[in-house]
């Protein structure tokens, strides 16, 4: 019973020594300590299961994404769509910043089924661009989806409640800065 205790309270130990590494912007650590996990960037970190690399994204820590991105192995395709509480995938935090192209190109490289999933509102990666109103990352994926026809198209404009991303940019006052302005 006390070496299970022990473990756990060693997992503990190493979140939070990740975590604060990862509030301090210490690449370095991070990597290192992602180095010792099995899921390397992929490790989920928090009670909302969200994953080093979900942190990382969110926080606009572009060098370091792009460094554990490009340390997970090819067979990872299932860990790579893994998503947090909220059903955020990693290219999902990689669209509310301009800071995400890079990395979402190798998301999308490693799993293309990123861009369709959707987060618990039904929002996918390119809706959450528009909400955000980065329009360089909406350029870019919806440059993906155009090989889809019409009506898939329009599956990835609008949420499950039929709120569609023009109706979005007007609320979030992102109306400017895109193509349809």
């Amino acid at each position: 019973m006390a070496s299970k205790a022990h473990a756990v309270h060693d997992k503990h130990r190493f979140n939070a020594d990740l975590y604060e590494a990862l509030l301090m912007e210490n690449e370095e650590k991070v990597i290192n300590l992602c180095r010792k996990v099995p899921d390397g960037g992929l490790h989920i970190l928090t009670i909302h299961k969200d994953t080093v690399l979900h942190m990382a994204t969110y926080s606009k820590q572009r060098h370091s994404v792009l460094k554990q991105l490009e340390a997970l192995p090819e067979n990872f395709r299932d860990k790579i769509i893994r998503t947090n509480n909220h059903k955020n995938t990693i290219l999902h935090e990689a669209a509310t910043s301009q800071e995400g192209r890079e990395a979402a190109e190798i998301m999308l490289r490693k799993a293309p089924e990123l861009l369709g999933m959707r987060n618990h509102r039904g929002e996918t990666a390119l809706y959450r661009a528009a909400r955000y109103g980065q329009a360089d990352m909406f350029k870019y994926l919806a440059l993906k989806i155009s090989q889809y026809d019409e009506e898939q198209q329009l599956d990835f404009l609008r949420r499950n409640d039929k709120t569609n991303i023009l109706h979005i940019s007007i609320l979030a006052e992102h109306f400017g800065e895109f193509p349809w302005a």
